[in-house]
C-alpha cells in the first residue's frame, strides 16, 4: 500500500534527524502509541487492545503498543505499568506533567526527565527506551538530556515522534469515527500511529477508534506491533 504520507515523513525524517517519525520498511508494519496515560482509564485500552487480541487467529496478528506515560497520572501502586508490562506491551517516558516540554528552562527538563524515568522504573521491571516530548517538540538543550540520560540508561538517542500530527484531543475532532477515517490516512510499512488517554472521556473514545482501526489493519494484513520492535524491522 502507497500513501503519500510517506514520502511527506521521509522529507520531515531528514528535516529533524533527532526525532524518529517513521521506520524504513517495505514490511506491512506499523508501531502504536499511546500517549498521556498512566491513570485508571488506561486499563479500558488495555482491555480494548485484549479483546482484539483474543479474536485474531494467530500471534502475528496480536496488537502490541508503546505506552508513554505522563506520570503524574499514575495511582501509588503503578497498577497502569505493571498491567502493561502484563500484557507485554511497552512502556514510554512521557515527562511527569502533560505540557510542552520545550517550553522549560533546560535544568526544569533535566529534572523532569530524570524524574519521570525513576518513577516508571522503580519498584517495577518496566525497560525504558523512548521519551516523547510533550506536543511534538523539543530543542537542541533537551537533546543534550536525553543524550546524557542514554549514556547510563537503554534510551534510544532520538526523541519518538510519529507519522501523524494527532487530532483526538480536540473538542471539535475527538469523535471516534473521525479518529479511524483520519489515522488511517496515515498507515504505510514503517509509520507511527499516535492514539491518546489521559481522562476517562479521552480512553473511551480511543476504545471505540481502536475497535474499527486494530481490525482495519489486521484485515489489511498489517502487524501492530510497538516502538521498538519496530526500529528492529530489517
Amino acid at each position: 500500500m502507497f500513501s503519500l504520507t510517506q514520502p511527506l515523513a521521509s522529507f520531515v525524517a531528514q528535516a529533524f534527524p533527532d526525532a524518529l517519525f517513521y521506520q524504513p520498511t517495505v514490511k506491512p508494519v506499523i508501531a502504536l502509541t499511546i500517549d498521556d496515560v498512566g491513570d485508571t482509564s488506561t486499563q479500558l485500552i488495555l482491555d480494548a487492545i485484549g479483546q482484539h487480541n483474543q479474536k485474531v487467529t494467530t500471534v502475528e496478528q496480536q496488537a502490541k503498543a508503546t505506552f508513554f506515560l505522563t506520570t503524574s497520572y499514575l495511582m501509588e501502586k503503578k497498577d497502569a505499568i505493571i498491567n502493561i508490562l502484563d500484557q507485554q506491551h511497552e512502556i514510554g517516558n512521557h515527562g511527569v506533567f502533560d505540557r510542552t516540554h520545550a517550553d522549560l528552562e533546560p535544568e526544569e527538563f533535566e529534572e523532569e526527565l530524570l524524574k519521570a524515568h525513576q518513577e516508571l522504573t522503580e519498584e517495577t521491571e518496566a525497560k525504558i527506551k523512548w521519551f516523547r516530548p510533550g506536543r511534538g517538540r523539543y530543542n537542541p538543550t533537551m537533546l543534550q538530556s536525553l543524550l546524557k540520560l542514554s549514556e547510563t540508561e537503554e534510551y534510544n538517542r532520538q526523541f519518538a515522534l510519529a507519522s501523524m500530527i494527532p487530532l483526538d484531543t480536540y473538542m471539535l475532532t475527538e469523535n471516534p469515527l473521525f479518529t479511524v477515517s483520519y489515522v488511517s490516512q496515515f498507515v504505510f510499512p514503517g509509520a507511527i500511529l499516535v492514539l491518546h488517554g489521559g481522562s476517562m472521556r479521552r480512553s473511551k473514545n480511543t476504545v471505540l477508534a481502536l475497535e474499527k482501526l486494530l481490525l482495519e489493519l489486521t484485515q489489511k494484513n498489517y502487524r501492530i506491533v510497538s516502538l521498538t520492535e519496530l526500529v528492529e524491522q530489517h
